[in-house]
């Protein structure tokens, strides 16, 4: 780990609005997060941030390449502001029918550095996000200038083989851009972010950092809850209801000795696993 204090801003918003009002407002919530917070290592944006598609059709007219018209403003912030940004996912444009769930990584001099494509598709509580997405087929673990780091998106984190695998690879900080929603005409999802996002860092022994939508999006009704957990399981930061944005400081020796007592990592026997 590069730093050993890594400060980070989480912008929970929602993406209701067209295009070019997500774009404005997401980038105005930037600029106010590097103000209000000097120092900061990283800001990071929800998942469908750039717009929220409610079609297939609506979906591939919307879709961008990367790096295109989305990215290249925050490129120019981060340049500007001095600041890694994790623009939150937009949908990326494909030579296919569909389109991919996709985030990057922008660092400090405005370079894209990285980029996941959303391996795990919500086929699943009355949703069928492959009908229109393809799914991506990697992991995303990658070196920053504060520490080695890994992405995931939203339903991911159903899938505890993801985030290990990336903490095998040497992430000691994982991001969650996500538009979790509470399960309108379904059951309540709540809970389940809070259990599966806490989870995830207990069960690593690693800062998770998952920045969730909040807000009316017709069909979907995301609730917001972003939040920064510790490596022994505890929410340090946790946002209100509606636009906000969230600070937190991440003690990486902190993990460091969490790590070297509970053993949940070394005492690992993959020997007698089966996955």
């Amino acid at each position: 780990m590069t730093k050993s204090l890594v400060r980070v801003a989480l912008c929970q918003r929602c993406s209701s609005g067209s295009f070019e009002h997500n774009l404005s407002a997401s980038a105005a919530m930037v600029r106010q997060a590097a103000q209000m917070y000097e120092g900061l290592d990283v800001i990071i944006l929800p998942e469908a941030n750039s717009f929220f598609p409610h079609s297939p059709e609506e979906s591939r007219a919307c879709a961008q390449e990367i790096p295109g018209p989305y990215t290249d403003v925050f490129s120019a912030l981060a340049r500007e502001l001095d600041v890694n940004i994790i623009p939150g996912s937009i949908i990326e444009k494909t030579v296919h029918n569909k389109v991919k769930n996709s985030v990057c990584f922008i660092n400090r001099q405005g370079n894209i550095v990285a980029k996941y494509e959303k391996v795990h598709l919500m086929d699943a509580l009355g949703a069928r996000e492959s009908d229109n997405v393809d799914a991506g087929d990697t992991i995303c673990v990658f070196d920053t200038d504060f520490g080695r780091v890994g992405i995931q998106v939203c339903y991911d984190c159903r899938f505890p083989e993801l985030a290990r695998s990336m903490v095998l690879a040497g992430a000691e900080i994982l991001f969650v851009p996500a538009c979790f929603p509470c399960g309108n005409l379904l059951p309540p999802r709540t809970d389940h972010w809070d259990l599966l996002v806490d989870a995830m860092a207990l069960q690593n022994l690693t800062w998770v950092v998952a920045c969730n939508q909040y807000g009316d999006l017709e069909t979907e009704h995301p609730f917001g809850r972003s939040r920064v957990v510790s490596p022994w399981g505890t929410p340090v930061s946790v946002a209100r209801e509606g636009d906000c944005i969230l600070y937190a400081a991440m003690d990486m020796e902190y993990q460091s000795s969490v790590r070297a007592k509970v053993g949940g990592l070394s005492n690992r026997r993959p020997d007698v696993y089966r996955l």
